[in-house]
């Protein structure tokens, strides 16, 4: 954890737990009491693929390049173990049916399987993990509409209708760009509450400038530092 997240090339202190005092030591425990705790890990160790998450070494790598735990910091989550890690691990200790919110709350970019020191899947057990959640019943929770479960007739139309109009917007510039600017001018008229979407995400909104906006602005800066730097 020092090394990954704050640069340190040893931790600043350590424990080290040692058997009680021997007869003659002056200090010491006079009896050591070893409790260990599973919290889910025996079940976990059973599966052959849920096994390699309890290689985790706790160094905070997933976390460090994870865009959606940069975003919005660990507590958030709402658990022990945050980020990617914690994604993977919390439903196997607190259940399912607890935590299964948790997986979803990724871009599955890969970013965390790949620096991971230890190779955890972590991306992989993702994907499980969310269709095990749509699977399993969960007392008091329905599915989300438009997430592959309990889509009505109307559903799915409302979602080809929106499909074929992205389409159709997305081929053709001249209506994109004027959607894009019409977009970012009602942004202040996004309900605060867009159905089940919102229930563990924040809402969208547009930007407030288009991307056609601000590339001229960021192409006018960028020619000014390339200017300053011939000079120098």
């Amino acid at each position: 954890m020092t090394r990954s997240a704050t640069g340190q090339a040893i931790t600043t202190y350590f424990n080290m737990i040692s058997g009680p005092r021997r007869p003659g030591e002056k200090d010491g425990p006079r009896e050591v009491h070893l409790v260990l705790v599973d919290n889910g890990r025996t079940q976990a160790y059973a599966d052959q693929q849920l096994r390699s998450t309890l290689q985790c070494i706790r160094c905070g790598a997933c976390m460090n390049h994870c865009p959606v735990y940069t975003r919005i910091g660990g507590h958030a989550y709402g658990t022990t173990y945050p980020g990617p890690i914690g994604e993977i691990i919390s439903p196997h200790m607190m259940g399912l049916a607890a935590t299964h919110v948790l997986p979803t709350a990724s871009s599955l970019c890969g970013a965390c399987g790949e620096v991971c020191p230890v190779r955890i899947p972590i991306p992989e057990l993702l994907v499980r993990l969310r269709e095990e959640a749509q699977h399993d019943a969960r007392p008091g929770h329905a599915p989300l509409l438009g997430q592959g479960a309990a889509r009505s007739r109307l559903v799915d139309a409302v979602w080809s209708g929106w499909a074929a109009l992205w389409a159709a917007l997305y081929t053709r510039p001249a209506f994109y760009r004027a959607f894009g600017w019409l977009a970012t001018r009602l942004r202040a008229l996004t309900p605060p509450l867009q159905g089940g979407w919102t229930v563990s995400r924040t809402p969208m909104k547009p930007a407030a400038r288009t991307l056609h906006e601000l590339m001229p602005a960021a192409r006018t800066l960028h020619e000014l530092m390339a200017a300053r730097s011939k000079r120098r």
